[in-house]
């Protein structure tokens, strides 16, 4: 008889556990790739939205608003030496009826007051940490919504907590007010920006200004450089870090130098001078010349 050939069980158990620790191997790799693309998939989310925070803090930035009436400037100046009156005189009819009850109409001097011009007050006030001012990158979510085409921003550090209630961290906050006011750095509802925030400094420069300043008031509050004038441009600096499990994340940062593109400072163009203050030669006035003989001016 032939005899039956086989493993024996020595070379079963061997292959079992050459077996198992292929298997558990290749279980610890699959369990640490997947790690890693959660972190790696975390600090492209992360990235994206500090992108995404800058771009929308960059659009506002480069469209600051700063309002200034031309017009009213030129018809304040030509009327500098002139007394400007509120009113006008015009003449209205007016319809009355007599005794026997027949109309009798009548012109009399009526009143008209002009309304107040009110100008849009737009003011930039910057600091350190926060910036507000009024902007033109806005647009109407809701149809028919009362809203010019200029709003307040603002950009500030609060404190707050994770969507799971977890953790807390500084988060950037972004607020918009449909109404422009005296205050630009109030009113208006906020939304966070982004979260874990461990940075959020910003400097200003403009005319007047030989570096970087950590202040920038346009309001009465400021100085000679920077009352009633907008900033050229304004440096932020960002960076994020976020704990993932329960370790400290990788810090992400972006700087960026924002141009405001129109700043629409009075200085940037110069002052408007009055006509009769103009360079102009005056000539001399003729004047006649008796002749002896008591006749003419002139031959």
């Amino acid at each position: 008889m032939k005899k039956i050939k086989g493993f024996t069980l020595i070379e079963v158990l061997i292959s079992i556990a050459i077996m198992s620790t292929l298997g558990l191997l290749a279980a610890q790799a699959i369990r640490q790739a997947i790690s890693q693309k959660k972190i790696i998939q975390e600090m492209v989310n992360e990235t994206s939205r500090l992108r995404d925070a800058m771009k929308i803090l960059e659009r506002d930035i480069n469209l600051a608003y700063h309002h200034r009436d031309w017009e009213k400037e030129v018809i304040d100046l030509a009327k500098k030496n002139k007394k400007s009156t509120s009113s006008t005189t015009q003449m209205q009819q007016i319809t009355q009826y007599d005794s026997s009850g027949l109309p009798v109409t009548s012109l009399e001097e009526a009143t008209i007051v002009e309304a107040k011009r009110q100008d849009p007050v737009t003011q930039f006030i910057g600091k350190e940490n926060e910036v507000h001012f009024v902007t033109k990158n806005t647009g109407r979510i809701v149809k028919d919504q009362a809203q010019a085409d200029f709003v307040e921003v603002g950009y500030a550090l609060k404190d707050c907590r994770s969507a799971d209630g977890k953790t807390e961290s500084k988060c950037l906050y972004r607020r918009t007010s449909p109404w422009v006011d005296k205050d630009v750095t109030k009113g208006g509802t906020e939304v966070l920006l982004m979260e874990n925030i461990t940075e959020f400094n910003l400097r200003y420069m403009g005319k007047g200004k030989q570096d970087w300043v950590k202040d920038w008031r346009s309001d009465q509050g400021g100085d000679g450089a920077t009352k009633d004038n907008f900033p050229w441009s304004v440096e932020v600096s960002v960076t994020a870090q976020k704990k993932v499990d329960k370790t400290e994340g990788k810090k992400y940062s972006m700087q960026l130098i924002i141009p405001i593109h129109f700043p629409n400072n009075k200085e940037d163009f110069g002052a408007i001078e009055s006509p009769t203050t103009s360079n102009t030669t005056t000539q001399p006035t003729p004047t006649a010349t008796p002749t002896p003989g008591g006749g003419g001016t002139g031959n």
